[in-house]
């Protein structure tokens, strides 16, 4: 394991397991709030536009399930209770420290690998999404007039965010980048101010000055409600980083606490800035709202946007180094009576940082291909978030504490299955439709 990215825990005189270099709790909602929240949020009124007030209540449904299988995944990282102890964190034995191990401990070998598969698919990708927005961003804040079209200078912005956040992934575990997470908080709250009064003024303006009030909610479109329902899963879906924030934490018992207060904030803000910005614009929402905003608005989010982004590319990263960090560690020992010296050390670090490197190479390889940053937030809600927000966290759940759980939990965690699995078969077949027909 790599012990720069996750320190190791110990127990404390009253049984509970703590962690005395690790994270507190306000520093671990913060990055997990940051990286909940995201720039992503500029893609939100656009979902309203594909289908009205259906998309608000989708939006209500994915924030409450993705709570909820938050705190049955920091659940999965305990054995069930003894008889007599109580249900709480507290009272149980944390008996797994990752997603994977999780996998493992329900299905075996292939369970692990599984959802290690999935899990780094993932987490790149999100280092994918977080480019293509930065390359967005730029383009509207300084085209470069290179190819034929936005697109072309959106490509030549992306590689170049790949070499600016290059650094950031070599910082550390999320400890050390909580300093960064809040700055990044920071970002987010001055976009989401800032998009808010625009909006406002935006409804406030009257007629003679081109105002037009309050847009119409659109009719509700079933055909497009399952990529509203991608776009929404990708907004409120870290799970694949739960597990490595739980065990980064001092007191990992009181992961479950910041679950609940963070995701409360995060649907409330999500709800608030979805509806202001769609009712300002209506029809005309852009698929990232803010080249919707007027010029200085839109200049001052794109810097806030790159900044926002810069700062928080590392965090989905930090699980894959761990895995492949791992690998790293597990390679052949030293021959018996020999001691690894300094040389083995640092080639050791090397090889970390050369992956590290290649990771972000790769993320960046994809951002030049993909072509939009709304395509990109659908399909990867479509196509791994179903299995890590929703399928992966409740079909755990089941299999490790089914047996003492109650009739409605079993019902609630059946539910939420069954809507990771035709979420994320429907929103794949809108999202192609999207892509190749346009969401009129």
């Amino acid at each position: 394991m790599d012990d720069s990215l996750l320190p190791r825990l110990s127990e404390g005189d009253d049984g509970e397991e703590i962690n005395p270099d690790g994270a507190s709790a306000f520093a671990t909602g913060v990055n997990m709030l940051n990286e909940l929240e995201g720039a992503g949020l500029l893609g939100l009124p656009y979902a309203l536009r594909l289908c009205g007030w259906g998309s608000l209540a989708c939006l209500g449904a994915v924030g409450a399930m993705a709570g909820f299988t938050g705190y049955l995944l920091a659940m999965c990282m305990y054995d069930p209770a003894p008889s007599g102890g109580g249900g709480g964190a507290a009272r149980r034995k944390r008996a797994r420290d990752s997603y994977a191990a999780v996998g493992g401990a329900c299905f075996g070998a292939r369970g692990e690998r599984g959802v290690r598969l999935v899990q780094m698919a993932n987490l790149v990708s999100v280092g994918v999404v977080y480019l293509v927005l930065v390359g967005s961003s730029m383009q509207i804040l300084a085209p470069l007039g290179i190819g034929h079209g936005a697109l072309a200078d959106r490509r030549a912005w992306s590689a170049l965010a790949t070499l600016a956040v290059l650094p950031t992934v070599h910082l550390g575990g999320y400890k050390k980048l909580a300093a960064m997470s809040a700055l990044g908080l920071l970002c987010l709250g001055c976009i989401i101010v800032l998009g808010l009064v625009t909006s406002a003024q935006q409804l406030g303006k009257p007629a003679a000055a081109g105002g037009h009030g309050a847009a119409p909610m659109p009719a509700l479109q079933l055909s497009h409600l399952p990529a509203a329902f991608s776009i929404f899963v990708f907004a409120f879906s870290a799970h694949g980083i739960f597990p490595d924030l739980e065990a980064s934490m001092a007191r990992p018992r009181l992961f479950p606490r910041v679950v609940g207060a963070v995701f409360a904030v995060n649907v409330a803000l999500k709800a608030a800035f979805t509806v202001v910005c769609f009712l300002a614009y209506g029809a005309a929402t852009a698929e990232v709202v803010a080249a919707n905003y007027p010029h200085t608005a839109r200049t001052v989010v794109s810097v806030l946007i790159v900044a926002n982004t810069a700062l928080s590319f590392p965090l989905p990263l930090v699980p894959v180094f761990r895995m492949l960090g791992c690998a790293i560690d597990a390679a052949p020992p030293p021959p018996s009576g020999s001691k690894p010296g300094a040389g083995a050390a640092a080639a050791g670090a090397w090889a970390r940082a050369a992956q590290r490197t290649l990771v972000v190479l790769f993320c960046g390889a994809v951002s030049v291909a993909v072509p939009n940053f709304t395509l990109a937030m659908g399909f990867m809600g479509s196509l791994t978030l179903s299995f890590l927000t929703f399928i992966f966290p409740a079909t755990f759940y089941l299999k490790l504490h089914g047996a003492g759980a109650s009739l409605p939990m079993k019902a609630a965690c059946s539910t939420v299955v069954l809507a990771g699995v035709l979420g994320g078969i429907a929103g794949i077949a809108s999202n192609i439709a999207l892509a190749t027909g346009g969401s009129s």
